[in-house]
């Protein structure tokens, strides 16, 4: 039996790519007010509401130490935003 993998193997993350890992956590990859890459909860708690401060792990100084953590876990989705 041979088990493919159908995610892409080199993934190329930038600012505002939405992420998810394997038990459903969805993040939204931004710039903290040190202008380092961190990723946000974006899913809304059971009031409604989304927080700004709530994130995933540390922050980190460029996109690619970000990805050289976080690969390992998260996988870009693809997503766009409904505003109503």
């Amino acid at each position: 039996m041979k088990v493919i993998d159908k995610r892409e193997k080199d993934e190329q993350w930038q600012l505002g790519d939405v992420l998810v890992d394997d038990y459903s956590h969805v993040g939204l990859i931004v710039k903290n007010d040190d202008e380092k890459y961190c990723l946000i909860d974006i899913v809304p708690d059971n009031k409604g509401n989304y927080s700004t401060i709530s994130h995933y792990g540390n922050c980190y100084e460029t996109l690619a130490e970000f990805y050289g953590v976080k690969h390992r876990y998260w996988h870009k989705i693809k997503a766009k935003l409904v505003i109503e």
